[in-house]
């Protein structure tokens, strides 16, 4: 069973899962605690960019709600995506369920992202995605600094 109470510390990680990770250390892990998950591959039309994805689902939970998503690329974790069922506050107090509207108040540097409406990025190390329905907080994505350079895709992180 996974804690899905965890503080969500940006550039860091959360509970068990620490940014830059190994792909085999955290499947190990994984193993080790009798946590289940599923494997995705994304990317797959770009062999030099493939990404394996970790998708975490709540016990007890539809399989189609994920509580936390670890992307890995070079076989490094590079981002997490905590979701709805996902507990954890960031140290500012922002967290799943919240509405974009206390978040901002909170943290009013966040801009909305060029590319995608619902998506908001904090110059405070984490992505957060809202829903358009009832404009509560569904994702918050925290990741290495590597994601905020121009040569991310270089993997020379």
């Amino acid at each position: 069973m996974i804690d899905l109470t965890t503080p969500i510390i940006p550039y860091k990680g959360t509970g068990i899962f620490q940014l830059n990770a190994n792909y085999d250390e955290v499947k190990n892990l994984l193993k080790v605690n009798s946590i289940s998950y599923k494997e995705e591959i994304w990317n797959k039309t770009d062999p030099d960019h493939l990404w394996n994805v970790i998708v975490i689902t709540k016990e007890g939970s539809p399989e189609q709600y994920s509580a936390i998503e670890l992307f890995f690329a070079q076989k490094r974790l590079f981002k997490i995506c905590l979701c709805e069922d996902f507990e954890g506050t960031l140290p500012n107090g922002i967290h799943t369920g919240m509405s974009i509207k206390e978040a901002w108040k909170i943290d009013k540097k966040l801009q909305q992202d060029e590319d995608w409406d619902e998506v908001y990025i904090s110059p405070n190390g984490y992505f957060i995605e809202y829903s358009n329905k009832n404009l509560s907080i569904i994702i918050i994505t925290i990741f290495i600094t590597a994601l905020e350079r121009d040569d991310f895709f270089e993997y020379n992180w």
